[in-house]
């Protein structure tokens, strides 16, 4: 019994010492560095992780030594660390975006259901399904090939005005909307083969709104698909550089590849003008809807101070690796 004790504290010790290393190093998040940017995806599961790992160390240790109060003290440093970005995912913090208190006539409201439905994904079905029991307003697909766009026609009669831009490099953008689209940019921010939109939309009672939809690349590189392998990722940058000139109120959505924690400002190079409808009610993680243990927001909804909260769901699995995200806002 000794000797498995001793053995599952050498254990629990080698696993602390490389939970409390990528902790530290995660917080070099803004680099190039392919491996460090990875480890700001898994906070969650870092800091789940470490409160285990502090749970099993003080139930073993009998005879508190120095080194022993050395690694709890780096694994209190590490959840420290992750619960700083995790923090603004809780109802610990304030939310960014109000919850609508009263809907008065003159508002206009606008619903957005926005999923990533995976190139290779065949159940297209579960996706209109959800489409058909939801009813958003406005539709935003992403990963869109061929096959998925004739699979998505059924929408026409309900959804009058669209935008596509199909590719077959997981690329493929597509919008669906109930209210008129004036116009739509189809932008190149940083690849060639990764289309972003800039939509400018008519809602009830002649309110308009500017919605700007992307996909950036993630940050790892693809022998057969776009990637920005030896370039700096600055997609947002450039999206907030179109944002600073707003004329009308803004909506931003899209698979981000990026976990954001709320540092809107830094990663978009704005201030005070683009606010994450997530901060201070949920991590509502949208990815990866096949494995539980490996969980985090890629998919993501920002706004402008115009708006108010009416809804914010992760709607069931559809056959995709990620969670369909719907929103209610109003104006």
């Amino acid at each position: 019994m000794k000797k498995t004790r001793k053995v599952l504290y050498i254990v629990i010790i080698v696993i602390a010492l490389i939970l409390a290393l990528c902790s530290i190093f995660s917080i070099l998040r803004n680099t190039e560095s392919l491996y460090l940017k990875m480890l700001d995806f898994p906070r969650i599961q870092f800091f789940i992780a470490s409160f285990i790992c502090l749970a099993i160390l003080v139930i073993l240790i009998r005879r508190w030594r120095w080194y022993d109060y050395m690694f709890i003290g780096v694994l209190l440093m590490g959840m420290v660390i992750n619960g700083s970005y995790l923090i603004n995912y809780t109802p610990l913090v304030s939310v960014e975006v109000p919850s609508v208190e009263e809907i008065k006539p003159n508002d206009a409201q606008l619903s957005l259901l926005i999923a990533n439905v995976k190139m290779s994904n065949k159940s297209a079905q579960l996706f209109i399904n959800l489409i058909e029991i939801k009813q958003p307003d406005l539709i935003l697909a992403m990963e869109v090939n061929e096959w998925w766009d004739k699979q998505l026609k059924v929408l026409e009669n309900d959804y009058p005005y669209s935008q596509h831009t199909i590719n077959n490099v997981t690329y493929g953008m597509v919008i669906f909307s109930k209210f008129p689209i004036e116009k739509v940019e189809v932008d190149y921010l940083q690849n060639e083969n990764v289309p972003s939109f800039e939509s400018t939309i008519i809602l009830s009672g002649g309110k308009y709104i500017s919605f700007h939809s992307l996909h950036p690349v993630p940050p790892t590189h693809f022998k057969n698909l776009p990637d920005n392998e030896g370039q700096k990722e600055d997609a947002l940058k450039k999206l907030g550089k179109k944002i600073k000139g707003r004329k009308f109120p803004t909506i931003v959505a899209g698979d981000f590849n990026d976990v954001v924690w709320s540092y809107v400002d830094e990663l978009t190079g704005t201030e005070s003008i683009l606010y994450d409808v997530r901060v201070g009610r949920g991590f509502y993680n949208s990815y990866n809807a096949t494995n539980i243990l490996n969980r985090w927001p890629l998919d993501h909804v920002f706004v402008t101070d115009e708006f108010r909260l009416k809804t914010l769901e992760r709607l069931p699995e559809m056959g995709s690796d990620h969670f369909p995200i719907f929103v209610e806002l109003v104006l």
